[in-house]
């Protein structure tokens, strides 16, 4: 991965600051590439092969109590960005990205062919019990004059003992 300029990171830092303000977990879709994969080390089991899967997990977690950023919920959610550093350009073991069909190698010989950027994003959410920390690395490509985002790398969900990084943006 090549080193992001500061305008292409302000670009994509724009337009996930949209993205997390939106509240529909069908407007969100819009900001995926149709073929936008998510993996989770956590979890392994809550992969998603496409955009609309992810889209589906999205509104389970809604129904399950989970804040889609709703500030009108009295919930006090927040995040970080930063861009990932050179040595953060891999992607999880082959054991967990089987789940999208793919290998790690395969990952990274498709990121490197297409461009992908990537970013490190803590979010906080309220839950009905507490609070949650998600850290995620979402990787985008460019799209005729937008970024799109390909693949989301949830590396941690907890309780926020662990700590956030990068610029505050909510």
């Amino acid at each position: 991965m090549s080193s992001v300029t500061p305008e292409v990171f302000n670009q994509i830092k724009s337009r996930f600051v949209t993205y997390y303000n939106t509240v529909d977990p069908d407007a969100k879709g819009a900001y995926y590439a149709p073929e936008c994969k998510q993996i989770c080390r956590p979890v392994p089991s809550y992969a998603a092969k496409d955009g609309a899967t992810i889209v589906t997990l999205l509104k389970e977690g809604v129904k399950n109590g989970a804040s889609m950023n709703n500030k009108s919920d009295d919930a006090k959610p927040g995040a970080t960005i930063r861009s990932l550093r050179d040595d953060e350009f891999v992607f999880e073991s082959d054991e967990v990205v089987a789940h999208i069909d793919s290998t790690s190698a395969e990952l990274k010989k498709q990121a490197e062919k297409e461009g992908w950027v990537g970013t490190r994003v803590d979010m906080w959410f309220p839950m009905p019990d507490g609070e949650m920390l998600v850290k995620v690395q979402y990787w985008w490509r460019r799209d005729g004059d937008e970024w799109v985002q390909v693949l989301h790398d949830i590396m941690y969900m907890g309780d926020g003992t662990e700590g956030t990084e990068g610029e505050r943006i909510a």
